[in-house]
């Protein structure tokens, strides 16, 4: 299974996989970031603004090991594991999707020691 596979959230427009050292590994559409972009991302914090794409999202919180961000119509999400993040963006109304999709895929990296 390639790293894309991970990243093909159904409620993303677009999503990524990276290491804890910001190199992307795989992505799902149109993702463009910067391993410096992605560095910020793995080190979200609530209050924080992060650059994807162009777009400053800011970080309003958490849930269920998923941070969340918004601009506009949008929002992101990043989860953490110990050794990769996933990150994806889509419609603001499909948040909760989102953070369910992305911790289904991010489980069996958790198992795996990822």
């Amino acid at each position: 299974m390639s790293w894309d596979a991970y990243c093909n959230l159904p409620s993303a427009t677009c999503a990524a996989i990276c290491g804890v050292d910001g190199t992307q590994w795989g992505k799902k559409g149109d993702w463009k970031s910067a391993k410096e972009e992605n560095l910020k991302l793995f080190k979200v914090s609530r209050g924080a603004m992060c650059p994807v794409n162009g777009i400053k999202y800011m970080i309003v919180n958490e849930s269920d090991g998923v941070f969340f961000g918004v601009k506009g119509d949008n929002c992101i999400c990043v989860r953490k594991l110990t050794k990769c993040f996933l990150m994806a963006i889509g419609p603001k109304n499909s948040q909760s999707k989102l953070i369910s999709e992305i911790n289904g895929f991010a489980e069996p990296l958790a198992k795996g020691g990822y």
